[in-house]
């Protein structure tokens, strides 16, 4: 069933030619280390939005539990 296997992507007419610059020499060299994000900040961050959230909603709850008693 070939409708179920995706979709091959085009083939690009240079594959490399992201690589090189009009000049024909290099952009970027093979050993220069990428700039990316440290993956330990955010998953700190992520920890952090979901505790506050967390404590948010159950204070939010708690609000509305004294506040339906009461009533």
């Amino acid at each position: 069933m070939s409708f179920l296997r995706p979709r091959q992507k085009p083939k690009k007419a240079y594959p490399n030619s992201d690589r090189f610059g009009e000049d024909g020499r290099r952009l970027y060299s093979a050993y220069a280390s990428a700039d990316r994000k440290q993956p330990g900040k955010s998953r700190k961050r992520r920890h952090l939005a979901l505790i506050l959230g967390g404590s948010t909603v159950a204070a939010a709850v708690g609000v509305l539990m004294y506040l339906i008693s009461a009533g």
